[in-house]
């Protein structure tokens, strides 16, 4: 958590759907207050510059996000996936293209939901009781035939005042990355390293430990990371790179939880530190790592499995 980084009268625009608050100037924290306080809360960043705007994540997909931040600014909209996860990349459809990982390319139409309905009442279950009635089917984004753009690691992104790096970092999906800010010393992390980085279904626990090595090298400027579901402070990249080497050391607390995810249900699942509540560390400490025995790879790199998931190919770090 980041409990300092509080601004005393930040700009706020809000719709029926969204409320963008203005962070530093031309960085707007865009959230959806109608969900229940105790629901899955998703967030997006609209970063504007001169020549352009970055939309990065799209949150679930309920409402239009892309009309929304066209009220902010009329320059071009450029919409860039930290991962393809459902509640990160829901809204897609609403823009013509995206920018995502390779790595990542193929789960981007797996979505949140398998039909336009279906994700309409997930959101009608999120929501506050007085909001229920004012949701639309006709406001739902659903999937279509989109322009999706690979992104590499040490792509640039140039929207005039400034430029923008892609760090590819890997582990809660092969393609999770980071868009680098170093203007306003932050990192826009989605779920690449945060409180309850899942790392069970992407990369083995040693590639995200390399992933993490890699993005720490360019870090040096960066204060703090603007997360899918929390803000940290930076510090949290040296604690997961801790975090990982005690996980593959066999040292870790590896404690087991109940959670309530998915939304609705509850599993029993393995971190690597023990919490004193939820997703809070016993010793104060913000990184934790949620993981399963099958992640743990002490021969060394897997292959990967060519899956609609995860294409066979090989990681790469050209910035170094």
């Amino acid at each position: 958590m980041i409990p300092q980084l509080v601004f005393g009268s930040p700009h706020v625009i809000e719709n029926d759907y969204f409320r963008a608050t203005e962070t530093f100037p031309g960085i707007y924290k865009i959230s959806q207050p109608w969900f229940r306080p105790e629901s899955l809360h998703s967030y997006a960043f609209l970063i504007v510059g001169t020549s352009a705007a970055i939309v990065y994540d799209s949150m679930f997909g309920y409402g239009n996000l892309r009309d929304f931040c066209q009220s902010i600014t009329d320059l071009p909209l450029l919409m860039v996936n930290s991962h393809y996860h459902g509640d990160h990349s829901g809204g897609n459809f609403d823009f013509d293209c995206c920018y995502i990982h390779a790595f990542d390319l193929p789960g981007l139409y797996q979505g949140f939901a398998k039909t336009r309905e279906e994700l309409l009442q997930k959101a009608i279950d999120t929501a506050v009781d007085e909001f229920k009635d004012r949701l639309k089917l006709e406001d739902i984004c659903w999937i279509r035939p989109m322009k999706a753009y690979p992104l590499f690691d040490g792509d640039v992104f140039d929207i005039g005042d400034r430029k923008l790096t892609v760090i590819h970092v890997g582990g809660h999906s092969p393609g999770s990355i980071m868009l680098l800010d170093p203007k306003y010393h932050v990192a826009y992390s989605g779920d690449t390293c945060n409180n309850d980085t899942i790392v069970t279904q992407g990369d083995a626990i040693e590639e995200y430990l390399e992933g993490l090595i890699h993005l720490r090298r360019f870090t040096d400027d960066i204060q703090y990371l603007f997360g899918g579901h929390e803000d940290f402070p930076a510090a949290i990249i040296d604690e997961g790179i801790e975090l990982c080497k005690r996980v593959t050391a066999g040292t870790d607390d590896r404690v087991e939880y109940v959670i309530p995810f998915p939304p609705g249900q509850q599993s029993k699942v393995l971190f690597a530190a023990k919490m004193k509540s939820f997703y809070r560390r016993v010793d104060g400490k913000d990184m934790n790592l949620q993981y399963s025995l099958d992640n743990i790879y002490f021969s060394g790199k897997r292959s990967r499995i060519l899956t609609e998931q995860a294409p066979k190919v090989e990681r790469i770090y050209p910035l170094d």
